[in-house]
């Protein structure tokens, strides 16, 4: 074993334990705060690799919209979402007024701004909304559970029988074998997952949710290998030994927790 892949070994043994254990024996308040940190460490990185030019009162503002919308959606609700979004472009469009330099960057700076603060923010409070629907604990552990297995196997796939790339212009080493495997690994966790966790769900609902959670899994892991290799950068940061950046760890989870989010709003009928 190299000594990346070490590094990687021994992170998982020290770090996924803890965070099991706090989600599963934790009120909704425990996921919540989690969540709330992992969108600030995973903002400041989105910023340090997308705008590392941009001032530091502009990044503070935006991270504390971030956490203020990650605060706000468990807790108002989905429907608080449409008026404080307007707030958000009418506030940093006035603070960039104020504090921009150079108005030729002031359209890059301030966009990339508000797609932080909806790419982790806003899409990484769906896992909070997971945790405070019925059963909520549950189902943050199955998502937890099918992308982790997706992430793994495609790993291992695409380590053993990748031959055919997938999409060399955003990440090299990512096959169609890689891919399989990553959609097959999410599926069949989520159907054993459900099979012995969620009897009620059914087996058909639960490969649909692990189709799902496979597919956009990957989507969510290319999507930041697109904004790495846009930055020039080949982790989001060196936060997590072997593992990169929190937004590395981050990735799959940004458009699954959505996804498995609505699918449960249509599968069970729960009020959001």
């Amino acid at each position: 074993m190299g000594t990346i892949e070490t590094k990687k070994f021994k992170t998982g043994v020290f770090a996924v334990p803890p965070i099991l254990f706090l989600i599963v024996i934790g009120p909704a308040e425990v996921t919540f705060l989690m969540v709330l940190a992992a969108t600030f460490l995973g903002l400041r990185e989105f910023y340090n690799l997308s705008v590392p030019k941009i001032n530091g009162v502009e990044r503070f503002v935006g991270i504390g919209l971030a956490l203020f919308l990650s605060f706000m959606i468990p807790t108002r609700g989905m429907a608080a979402v449409g008026p404080f979004l307007v707030l958000i472009l009418l506030f940093l469009s006035v603070l960039f007024m104020g504090t921009s330099k150079d108005l030729s960057s002031a359209i890059p700076c301030l966009g990339i701004t508000v797609l932080g603060i909806l790419y982790v923010g806003f899409l990484l409070s769906h896992v909070s909304l997971i945790r405070m629907m019925p059963e909520g604990k549950v189902w943050v552990l199955f998502l937890i559970a099918a992308v982790w297995a997706g992430d793994v196997s495609a790993f291992l796939s695409g380590s053993f029988f990748g031959r055919h790339k997938l999409y060399p212009k955003i990440s090299p080493n990512k096959t169609f074998e890689g891919l399989a495997g990553a959609i097959a690994g999410s599926v069949i966790v989520a159907s054993a997952f459900g099979r012995f966790f969620i009897p009620r769900l059914g087996i058909g609902p639960s490969v649909l949710l692990g189709l799902g959670l496979g597919i956009f899994g990957q989507l969510g892991d290319f999507t930041e290998s697109m904004f790495k290799r846009s930055g020039h950068v080949k982790d989001s940061g060196s936060l997590i030994p072997g593992h990169g950046g929190m937004l590395d760890r981050l990735d799959s989870f940004l458009f699954t927790a959505p996804f498995l989010y609505c699918a449960l709003l249509y599968f069970l009928k729960e009020p959001s």
